[in-house]
């Protein structure tokens, strides 16, 4: 392809072809060389040393960062510079790529670690490099308007269910151990705004998809709470991951605050449902105002301890390896010890939801239009909502949900909600709790007498009444 013709092709997304800003991070002179074929592609360019790189992003507002690694010496500080770039709020989403002098393991890892977006040679032609940052911002695009908004975000099953049964597997097989995490917002950010604590939490999902290096071990676990699950890692070392995590992400967030509770297989139990539940035993003495620490770990019972099974050293971490080690440090940070003071807990002494805390809801509706409509009138109503389009969908969620009341239309895509009662009823064991409350079209009368018999609690008619609806979902869930 002709250097011309790439040169046209380029777009941030929105068409316009001279709207690109590239800020270019790094002493070496090979990055001045890099700036003149991108300012020859029509880029504007902005040279910054790493020490500068997080305010020049915040001056320049550029479309991409490149990060020049030529000197060895320099490495480290430029490492660190785009971890900043990566981990703060206002630059999270910023590209950004790796241009080397010598393709080399430690600084490939170091690209993996910081989530680099690209990364390719100091002396690529211009075409080339062209052409790749013209793909690089098409993809961003594609990801953006594929991306649904916050609220539709939180709502969603996302990969919950694949990693609850990542982490079953891994427990009931015996011959391992691993940690659960439930991630929520505490203190004053707990209290705040529906908006604010929805973007509170995606910003903390997804800084955590980020540092865990592993898609699959991050899923929302309803609108207020992000579970996390660690592999092979006991209460100790979990805790002391997550404490630093902890503290990186709020350290430049003024008025956030984060905290998490742990449970460990096979340390507390080897079920997922109650391991879940004791996460959030942990969460409510983390969350409590006075805790010693944010990130509590559920007490292991008879004597039972997973400190001294410690995970396979990361990559960097091998002995003889010290330039990738310090790399890497400069990628991931280090992990300071924390041990728990958590307080003994029996399974019975579950301490009750913190005062201001939403209430817990799971809505099971297949009707696109019905569900948004009923989200938004909970959700406006102070209730914390999790969303189901299907009946098969909400049972398997009310395995490992512990929601304060369910409520369910009758038309569910997959079966009737009379039968998704029925089914849950005997999959607990022949009772209902949490409460149910049953949609039922009004012509139904028919129904009603087998819905009450099946369990639920109460029967709304369809078309619903708004203030009706509202009435009897907050009777029946003690509110």
């Amino acid at each position: 392809m002709p250097e011309s013709d790439a040169d046209q092709s380029l777009s941030h997304g929105d068409g316009s072809a001279n709207s690109l800003r590239a800020l270019i991070v790094g002493e070496a002179t090979d990055a001045e060389s890099v700036g003149e074929k991108l300012a020859a592609g029509g880029y504007e360019v902005l040279h910054a040393p790493p020490s500068d790189a997080v305010r020049a992003a915040a001056e320049f507002k550029p479309s991409l960062a490149l990060f020049a690694f030529g000197a060895r010496e320099d490495e480290g500080a430029l490492v660190a510079s785009a971890r900043r770039l990566r981990f703060t709020p206002e630059t999270f989403a910023l590209p950004l790529v790796f241009l080397f002098r010598t393709d080399e393991r430690t600084l490939r890892s170091a690209a993996l670690n910081v989530s680099a977006d690209d990364y390719f040679a100091l002396d690529t032609p211009r075409a080339e490099i062209c052409a790749r940052l013209n793909s690089l911002f098409w993809r961003a695009e594609a990801g953006r308007r594929a991306a649904p908004v916050v609220a539709d975000q939180l709502s969603e099953i996302d990969n919950f269910l694949l990693l609850l049964d990542a982490a079953a597997g891994e427990a009931a097989r015996g011959d391992s151990f691993g940690t659960l995490g439930l991630v929520g917002l505490a203190g004053e950010a707990a209290r705040a705004g529906e908006r604010d604590r929805e973007r509170a939490l995606a910003a903390a999902h997804g800084f955590l998809k980020l540092n865990l290096r592993r898609v699959d071990a991050v899923a929302f676990y309803g609108p207020t709470l992000v579970l996390v699950y660690l592999p092979r890692t006991g209460a100790a070392t979990a805790q002391a991951t997550l404490t630093r995590l902890r503290a990186e992400f709020i350290e430049p967030r003024t008025g956030l605050d984060l905290a998490a509770g742990l449970a460990s297989f096979p340390a507390d139990d080897d079920k997922i449902e109650a391991l879940v539940e004791k996460a959030e035993i942990a969460l409510g003495d983390a969350r409590t105002d006075g805790s010693p620490t944010r990130v509590v770990a559920y007490p292991a019972r008879d004597g039972f301890t997973t400190d001294a099974l410690r995970p396979a050293p990361a990559r960097g971490e091998r002995e003889g390896d010290a330039r990738e080690a310090d790399l890497l440090k400069g990628a991931v940070g280090e992990a300071p010890s924390r041990a728990s003071s958590t307080p003994g807990l029996r399974e019975h002494e579950r301490p009750a939801r913190a005062a201001g805390m939403p209430r817990r809801l799971l809505l099971a509706v297949s009707d696109a239009a019905r569900m948004a409509q009923v989200n938004l009138l909970m959700r406006s109503a102070g209730y914390e909502v999790r969303a189901a389009f299907d009946g098969q969908q909400a049972l398997n969620l009310l395995r490992i949900e512990r929601p304060d009341l369910v409520l369910v239309d009758y038309a569910l895509n997959d079966m009737d909600g009379l039968e998704m009662v029925k089914r849950f009823r005997k999959q607990s064991g022949g009772k209902l709790k949490p409460a149910v409350v049953l949609m039922l079209p009004a012509e139904r009368e028919d129904l009603h007498g087998e819905a009450t018999e099946a369990g639920a609690r109460a029967v709304v008619d369809l078309p619903y009444d708004p203030v009706n609806l509202l009435d009897v979902v907050r009777a029946t869930g003690g509110d």
